[in-house]
């Protein structure tokens, strides 16, 4: 047996300025995906031409069953969008009037 110890392993260096995750790297990577998403979505809408009745308030037709999912995709999108986006001025206008109270307050 042999009973010298193991080398030591000599850690990693640090990643230099520009080696690790750019932004650039992280544009690309949402590039990559958004097209596999792409992909993903027009084999959907490929494989799915059947027509479908929808109705919706007032209005009716007929559409392929991909585009009728496609449309409450994105009306669902648009409504989550709006809730967060009144959700962000809510705290907005909270951190303002924290912050003017704050500056009041120092005078």
């Amino acid at each position: 047996m042999d009973s010298t110890p193991p080398p030591d392993v000599a850690p990693e260096p640090e990643p230099l300025p520009g080696e690790s995750g750019t932004r650039l790297s992280g544009a690309w990577t949402a590039v990559v995906v958004g097209l596999l998403a792409m992909v993903a979505i027009l084999v959907f809408i490929l494989q799915n031409q059947q027509g479908v009745e929808v109705s919706f308030l007032i209005f009716s037709g007929r559409l392929p069953l991909a585009v009728a999912l496609l449309f409450a995709m994105i009306l669902g999108a648009l409504i989550v969008f709006a809730f967060g986006a009144a959700r962000l001025l809510q705290l907005r206008m909270v951190a303002r009037d924290a912050r003017r109270k704050a500056v009041n307050t120092d005078s």
